[in-house]
């Protein structure tokens, strides 16, 4: 998050960080900053096809949040919402033979977090450019993470050539360029829909894996990925969504 945030802290204009901090603060928190330390915190204690799971409830709990406030969801969200859920699980579910409940709880209370986040995008960053906003929330979470870490009094771990390389893709050109083109999409979108969107991730990591890496495609990830995508179409169908 450090690397991509300095490098596009050039595009946050003053006048934003004068005018607009405390929006950024906010937003930066949920959807990157405490999001960031709750995913890979339930990332390190349960099988990553676990976390992958709870975490896509994501879409489920933003539905539960609308309803909260008065906007009730319609029939075809809740299925495309709960068919994700279960098509996601089919794909990359990893049975553990014990349940670290706090592991749990970081996934989901990640997926709530990331939620919020993504509700509050549209109220306290209108106005504010795509660009620009993603620049200004990874620049303040990096700086704020890299501090806490500092602080903690942990050690950093050793990097060496693979993990160097590693950092650099995933820190300029997946976050900064994936965070760029999520809240893209989250400024010309619906709310409901943009959420739905994000089943997509387990469904790219797996297709990779096959592609890079030679994993094996089984009939089951098929049918899998089938759900995934049916359910995200889904989501996006002007019947999904009430007037």
């Amino acid at each position: 998050i450090v690397v991509p945030g300095v490098l596009m802290l050039p595009f946050v204009p003053l006048l934003v960080w004068r005018e607009r901090w405390w929006q950024i603060l906010v937003l930066s928190a949920l959807n990157i900053g405490v999001f960031t330390v709750l995913l890979f915190a339930g990332i390190q204690r349960l099988p990553g096809g676990m976390a992958a799971t709870l975490t896509a409830s994501m879409p489920l709990q933003l539905l539960i949040i609308r309803a909260l406030m008065g906007r009730f969801p319609t029939p075809l969200q809740v299925l495309a919402a709960v068919g994700g859920i279960a098509g996601v699980a089919l794909l990359v579910w990893q049975s553990p033979t014990h349940v670290d409940w706090t592991g749990v709880l970081c996934s989901l209370s990640a997926a709530t977090i990331m939620s919020i986040g993504v509700l509050l995008v549209p109220v306290l960053g209108k106005g504010i450019q795509p660009l620009v906003l993603t620049s200004a929330q990874l620049s303040s979470a990096g700086i704020i993470l890299l501090i806490v870490a500092l602080l903690s009094g942990q050690p950093f771990p050793e990097m060496d050539t693979g993990a160097i390389l590693a950092m650099g893709w995933l820190g300029p050109v997946t976050m900064g360029g994936g965070y760029f083109l999520w809240f893209s999409a989250v400024s010309r979108l619906p709310v409901d829909k943009v959420a739905f969107l994000g089943l997509i991730n387990p469904v790219v990591a797996v297709t990779g894996g096959v592609i890079v890496m030679g994993e094996i495609m089984s009939l089951a990830k098929v049918l899998a990925i089938v759900l995934v995508l049916a359910c995200v179409l889904l989501s996006q169908h002007p019947a999904a969504r009430r007037g």
